[in-house]
């Protein structure tokens, strides 16, 4: 029988102490971890929701007022860098006091859209990120002008506080309305702020969007009314 040197017992000891510290899994700090079971509540999807200003430019800045802006969207993340986002917004503008003369006279414009968009994170959230986006979208544009039509008595009454009276509310009529959906584009930048360490960021982003018009019958003839905004949305993300 052949025996074990007392060097090769040694020598596999020290193997055999070695061989957790091996398995386990080495310390890496914070700062570098590329995967954070934190990121979102659902594995794989965000959710955002915010509100802001709309900018209409060139022919819509000439005829609308800056209006506000209310948006929500689910995205689904490949990966830390890549994703698509669904997205609604719906943005309300009053239309200049110079664009309609007559006196009594108002507008109001209101837009809807739903696009899908492509995101890219340049930067992701650790804190601090920045993230670009854009893509294809569904517009819904309407116009309605109204006048007013004078005062009308309306009752009010309210049992809780004994009392009951006429008050007088102004009223308008629709003196005509128009709306149409078309196709657009849109493209912008966002920074995101994570907070507590937790699936919670703050946002803010900006975009461009271009709504291609068809023909619109005019006096004139037919027109297009293609249309030009910057919504600028803070809100948070999840």
């Amino acid at each position: 029988m052949r025996f074990i040197s007392m060097r090769t017992v040694g020598l596999l000891v020290a193997f055999a102490g070695a061989c957790p510290a091996l398995a386990a899994e080495p310390d890496i700090p914070a700062s570098f971890v590329t995967e954070n079971e934190q990121d979102s509540l659902v594995p794989h999807v965000g959710f955002n929701i915010g509100a802001g200003v709309s900018f209409p430019l060139a022919d819509s800045g000439k005829r609308f007022e800056t209006g506000g802006a209310f948006q929500l969207g689910v995205t689904y993340n490949f990966n830390r860098l890549l994703g698509v986002q669904a997205e609604y917004l719906y943005s309300g503008y009053n239309i200049q006091s110079n664009v309609l003369d007559s006196t009594g006279v108002n507008g109001y414009h209101s837009m809807q859209y739903g696009d899908l968009n492509a995101v890219f994170n340049v930067i992701p959230a650790r804190p601090f990120g920045i993230y670009v986006l854009g893509g294809p979208g569904i517009y819904h544009r309407r116009v309605e002008i109204t006048e007013f039509a004078g005062v009308a008595a309306v009752p009010y009454c309210d049992p809780w506080l004994y009392i009951c009276y006429t008050t007088p509310v102004s009223v308008e009529s629709v003196l005509g309305a128009r709306s149409r959906t078309d196709f657009g584009l849109n493209a912008g930048v966002g920074i995101s702020l994570r907070l507590f360490g937790g699936p919670m960021r703050l946002y803010a982003e900006a975009r461009y969007h271009y709504i291609f018009s068809g023909d619109i019958d005019t006096a004139a003839g037919p027109k297009k009314a293609n249309g030009q905004y910057i919504p600028l949305v803070f809100g948070l993300r999840l």
